[in-house]
């Protein structure tokens, strides 16, 4: 596993250091041959993502500075799974390699999670099947790890929630699919209709595949059926969730799936209704950094409000002598992202 992009990691300048996480996403496993994106232009190493997942918790379980949790930024599966009939063996495979890891790890939907199952039989999955018991968990380096939401995904198959791995910080999960034409299980479903008529009405007529983004130019190609949205009622949570970190003084990471901002990744992977969610988010000066996956090349860009955007690479397009994991030192007035494989090195000031 090569990292061409070194960060000094030296005992001096990790003096000061509050705390460590991981982050990885866009595994994509699967038991098959090598295979092309929708588009044809990009080669993806199903049976080698995992092997990659496995350096990655392997490097986190070693690393002299711990990592006190990991955040797995949707999915962990690919879609090529259900059409072979092997979504629950690819799942039990993945989850088994993320048991060794010896911190908490933190999930967040994507689409291809829900090209393998519902919202329902992902809520009832081992990959979702956190208590509140299970993350309250002493680490070395932070205070008890308390999370948020994580009593209703069974009854209400949400998928967004906050935790505090540290005394003046909080992270933010958001469920990129809440409106979504995916997993809901059959075309009668009134969310599944809701999404459908919103996704169609947004689109130029004559383009029935709504995969496809041709005949739609800039920020509008965002709208096909492989991103999703975030519903008003998530939306007045992450109000109330940055308005409660601002009155506590505590500085926020904010995470999902699907890029927000168009300058961090490519038009075709933003958020339906990314200037919604970023129109809540401005209202606060207290977000720091705001990470998530889904376009494969990633990227990185800073908006007007000084939130940094970070897209990070795709591991199941890492090749079998690279990666694409990363893990951040957390300090009082910026992180260190020490990456690994297509991963950059960076340092992002507060």
């Amino acid at each position: 596993m090569s990292n061409d992009h070194h960060l000094n990691t030296s005992t001096s300048s990790l003096q000061g250091r509050l705390f460590s996480f991981g982050a990885v996403t866009d595994v994509q496993y699967a038991d098959c041959d090598n295979g092309q994106n929708f588009h044809k232009t990009k080669w993806r190493y199903y049976r080698n993502s995992i092997n990659l997942l496995s350096e990655a918790i392997l490097f986190w379980n070693k690393r002299d500075q711990r990592v006190s949790f990991v955040l797995q930024l949707g999915d962990i599966v690919d879609g090529v799974n259900r059409r072979t009939k092997a979504s629950q063996s690819a799942l039990n495979e993945t989850v088994a390699v993320l048991d060794k890891l010896s911190a908490p790890c933190y999930h967040t939907v994507g689409n291809h999670d829900l090209y393998n199952f519902t919202r329902t039989e992902l809520a009832h999955s081992k990959l979702f099947s956190l208590t509140p018991d299970k993350v309250l968990q002493q680490d070395t380096n932070c205070s008890q790890i308390e999370m948020n939401g994580a009593d209703q995904w069974w009854e209400t198959n949400r998928f967004y929630y906050s935790f505090e791995p540290a005394p003046g910080y909080k992270f933010i999960a958001l469920d990129s699919y809440d409106i979504s034409m995916l997993g809901h299980g059959g075309h009668h479903n009134a969310d599944f209709i809701k999404a459908e008529k919103f996704l169609q009405s947004n689109r130029p007529q004559g383009n029935d595949e709504l995969n496809s983004a041709e005949g739609m130019h800039g920020i509008e190609r965002r709208f096909v059926k492989y991103n999703g949205g975030v519903g008003k009622k998530q939306l007045q949570w992450l109000h109330q969730e940055l308005q409660s970190a601002a009155e506590n003084g505590q500085r926020v990471v904010v995470f999902g799936h699907v890029p927000l901002f168009p300058s961090s990744a490519d038009d075709h992977t933003i958020c339906w209704n990314y200037a919604d969610v970023l129109g809540v988010m401005h209202q606060f000066d207290c977000i720091v950094m705001y990470l998530c996956g889904h376009d494969h090349p990633g990227g990185f860009s800073t908006d007007s409000h000084g939130i940094h955007h970070y897209t990070f690479p795709a591991v199941v397009e890492a090749l079998s002598d690279s990666n694409a994991f990363g893990t951040f030192d957390v300090y009082s007035d910026r992180m260190e992202l020490e990456g690994m494989g297509d991963v950059p090195s960076k340092v992002v000031h507060f």
